[in-house]
């Protein structure tokens, strides 16, 4: 099953989305404000660079956790 990475046109929203099928036929709704006028993102593990063991230290990498201090965000 595919993880997709998603941002709304809408809102500004950054969400991913588990598909049962590898033919994504419709776009997912936005968790925050239900806009279908989203786009599909680069994901940041299939886009991440830098020194290794450092994480991306962007507010891009940083939009899905709540705390500020994961992996992603390098901190």
């Amino acid at each position: 099953m595919p993880l997709y990475e998603f941002a709304c046109d809408n809102c500004g929203r950054q969400f991913e989305k588990l598909f049962r099928s590898t033919t994504v036929r419709r776009p997912p709704a936005c968790p925050d404000c239900d806009s279908r006028n989203v786009r599909k993102t680069f994901s940041t593990f299939a886009t991440r660079g830098g020194e290794p063991g450092k994480g991306r230290s962007d507010a891009a990498s940083c939009a899905t956790c709540s705390s500020g201090s994961c992996a992603a965000c390098g901190r």
